[in-house]
């Protein structure tokens, strides 16, 4: 199945307006992977990203090898089986039937690699001295963090910038981490807003916000599975953008965007960039 991008997909804030969520859900094996007609722009972005910031983008220590092995062996598989319309193998390489590439199948950076069939960023979670650490990331699209700060640092850290994040979940995604299954992964939804329509959203780099600027609605849909060989988490991350102006066609989209922005606490909406897009923002109000 080719999905269409065309439209919104996702609109997490409908369903709860908190800006802070676990908000997991059950996810069928067959559903890890969504590939749209987009396809095409995320693998020159992660082309163009890599020769443009190299280890800005990707970063994995050597004991983590054997858990990029296994997570590219799944995600081969799934593409070959669940996305056969999508994916073919073709002189022992995978080609990409939508987004018209073809890549390699076995590489000296297996997480790199396998990052190019999908338009997903990679990451990869790994247990040392008891705490999960980001061990593993091919990461092009970011939302406001930086890979090489967040390289080699366990989960708590990584969130420590994240106003009241700490006494929201913290304690929650630790019990979920130690006893997540290899039969039962889960999705995740995170939104934001963001001006212009860069997918890499590095901070302290954005735009200067005019009252004329058009803002774009960002989602992430966040997957997280247990690798059963390593014991790994393979954390995966698709970000769709798509134009404001195409929520006022959805019905309740927009005015429950304004009671969610309106609604977070004020260390979270100016960590959120929710005051910067003010000016830009009212022009998207509905009457």
């Amino acid at each position: 199945m080719l999905y269409d991008n065309n439209r919104p997909r996702y609109l997490p804030h409908m369903d709860n307006p908190e800006v802070l969520l676990m908000g997991l859900s059950p996810m069928e094996p067959g559903a890890w992977i969504e590939t749209d007609s987009e396809i095409h722009r995320y693998y020159q972005h992660k082309l163009q990203q890599r020769r443009l910031n190299a280890e800005a983008v990707y970063r994995a220590s050597p004991a983590s090898l054997p858990a990029q092995h296994e997570l590219a062996q799944l995600l081969q598989n799934h593409l070959l089986k669940e996305q056969s319309g999508n994916y073919q193998l073709a002189n022992g390489q995978l080609h990409c039937l939508p987004g018209n590439f073809t890549a390699d199948l076995d590489a000296a950076e297996p997480l790199w690699n396998a990052s190019l069939w999908v338009a997903d960023d990679l990451v990869i979670m790994e247990s040392v001295d008891d705490q999960y650490t980001l061990t593993a990331a091919s990461l092009c699209s970011p939302s406001h963090w930086n890979l090489a700060e967040k390289f080699g640092r366990p989960l708590r850290e990584i969130h420590d910038p994240i106003p009241d994040f700490h006494p929201a979940l913290s304690d929650k995604i630790d019990r979920f981490f130690a006893h997540l299954r290899p039969s039962h992964p889960v999705v995740r939804f995170n939104w934001a807003l963001q001006a212009g329509d860069a997918l890499n959203q590095l901070p302290h780099q954005q735009p200067r916000v005019e009252r004329e600027t058009p803002l774009f609605y960002r989602c992430e849909r966040q997957s997280l599975l247990r690798l059963p060989a390593t014991g790994a988490i393979a954390f995966t991350i698709r970000v769709y953008l798509h134009r404001l102006e195409l929520l006022a066609d959805i019905e309740g989209a927009l005015p429950t965007l304004f009671t969610a922005i309106e609604s977070t606490p004020t260390a979270l909406y100016q960590y959120k960039g929710f005051d910067e897009l003010a000016p830009a923002l009212e022009k998207y109000r509905p009457a």
